[in-house]
């Protein structure tokens, strides 16, 4: 067992449109918020309203690194919705000298293939059984007709902050600005 004097806090962010989840960690045993904040709006208030939440976020916990999956960051050239939250994300992150980490969705679902989970359903399970706190967020397990519960980008934002950990030896570079 390692002993840590410091444990970094990092701040996962699952992006979507007009919306993300995010999850704070401290170390990689405590997991310290979560949730999903949205911003319903258009054009230039939607790159204000991004701003203003991941601000407080970035004020409230002050981490030391931002994780993103990077096919996600990458979409950013093809949508305008997630373009203008990459754009303020990378702004505000070098205004408080945060680093920002990318991770390969393989990498969130090979980490949770060891513990024998093949579907975000599951993953979001085996989340909620590793932190008991979630179980009465957990969604419902989507049926093939229905579309997915919005809560949905929290867990996948926790997963992401687990595989971080997981993988976090080899560091991954920062995005071109």
């Amino acid at each position: 067992m390692n002993l840590r004097i410091y444990d970094p806090t990092i701040l996962a962010i699952d992006l979507r449109h007009r919306r993300f989840g995010y999850a704070v960690f401290e170390g990689h045993r405590l997991l310290r918020d979560s949730g999903l904040r949205v911003y319903r709006a258009v054009g230039e208030a939607e790159a204000a309203m991004a701003s203003k939440r991941l601000a407080v976020l970035l004020k409230s916990f002050s981490p030391s690194a931002i994780v993103v999956k990077r096919e996600r960051w990458e979409r950013a050239n093809t949508s305008s919705h997630i373009r203008s939250l990459v754009e303020v994300m990378t702004r505000v992150a070098s205004a408080h000298s945060i680093s920002i980490f990318l991770i390969k969705d393989d990498d969130v679902r090979q980490t949770f293939r060891n513990m024998g989970c093949e579907t975000r359903d599951e993953i979001a399970v085996a989340l909620a059984r590793i932190f008991p706190d979630l179980l009465w967020k957990l969604p419902p397990k989507r049926r093939a007709w229905q579309s997915e519960h919005p809560r949905m980008a929290m867990f996948d934002a926790i997963a992401l902050g687990l595989a971080y950990w997981q993988h976090q030896s080899t560091k991954l570079p920062a995005p071109p600005e």
